[in-house]
């Protein structure tokens, strides 16, 4: 029988990174499924295009959602336009040296959020206002992040994963009563909440920790491959994988931290912090239009708001 365990992503906000990544160059496409991608690459590394750089903005786990959703807002995904997932227009490629406001950082926290759930600044507890709360538009608010009702200190977001390291998706969310708390099922509902919907979203222990499953590096480059960003999380932070090295098995990645392109060996260690999962998103159409597609009943198991 699978167990389930609770990990919680947090960042160090004063934690400072030096590390370079290597110079990216253009170098023609690929075409994924019939649907050609632009790429950056360079003989064994490849990059998706014009990746966003967040500096880290109430929290880690939203931030690298962000940079996902800034991603899908500009580039778009499998021929469709996903234009409202940064709300207001086109996500900004980076949210480093101001002077803002920035539309990237209110879809990842909005001013409602830290209101009602910051009060007390980063890693305190027991400071979220009384509700009524504003209606939720940013992904932390659907992600539970720093909300004293899932036991989120500020700056922290719950993800749940099976200790055999098969995959945990929405459903599983749905089934064992976890729809609350996961961060990984609020991504899909802050999703709903632009007006799109997820065909995939899971969370997955990856493969070099020792369980009978786990998510590959082959997995990995296979989601880059089919223009398709990746949240990697390493202990108490995650962030933002876009690229890849094929030789080295090296993850090229943004920390929230520092505006670089950062890399790290999958599986190895950033910062002393050791990779341990991945969260994994397909975005599709908002579901009336999959309806209208055949679809059909898809997406009925689909969220219920939090607010």
């Amino acid at each position: 029988m699978k167990r389930l365990i609770t990990i919680c992503a947090v960042v160090g906000m004063l934690l400072v990174m030096t590390a370079q990544g290597t110079l990216i160059t253009p170098d023609g496409t690929f075409d994924v499924e019939g649907v050609e991608i632009a790429f950056h690459k360079q003989g064994s590394t490849v990059t998706l295009p014009d990746p966003g750089d967040y500096d880290w903005w109430y929290g880690c786990s939203p931030t690298s959602a962000g940079m996902m959703m800034g991603y899908y807002d500009v580039q778009g995904y499998n021929a469709q336009s996903y234009d409202n997932l940064v709300p207001g227009g086109p996500a900004e490629d980076s949210t480093f040296g101001g002077p803002g406001p920035f539309l990237a950082n209110d879809a990842i926290a909005s001013s409602g959020h830290i209101t009602d759930f910051y009060g007390g600044g980063y890693l305190a507890s027991g400071d979220d206002v009384a509700p009524p709360w504003h209606s939720f538009d940013s992904l932390a608010d659907f992600m539970g992040t720093s909300q004293d009702s899932y036991t989120n200190s500020n700056g922290s977001t719950t993800f749940y994963y099976f200790t055999d390291g098969s995959p945990f998706t929405e459903s599983d969310a749905v089934t064992y009563t976890l729809t609350g708390p996961s961060g990984m099922y609020g991504i899909g509902e802050y999703i709903e909440y632009a007006g799109y919907d997820a065909d995939v979203l899971y969370n997955q222990y990856i493969d070099t920790q020792g369980y009978t499953y786990g998510f590959t590096f082959a997995q990995y480059m296979a989601e880059i491959d089919a223009g398709r960003p990746v949240m990697i999380h390493v202990e108490d932070h995650s962030m933002y994988g876009y690229g890849y090295d094929s030789v080295t098995n090296t993850v090229l990645l943004h920390d929230t931290w520092t505006q670089a392109q950062h890399s790290m060996t999958w599986g190895g260690a950033y910062d002393g912090l050791y990779h341990y999962s991945v969260t994994v998103l397909e975005p599709v159409p908002e579901p009336a239009t999959v309806a209208l597609l055949g679809l059909g009943s898809l997406f009925l198991i689909r969220r219920k708001r939090r607010a």
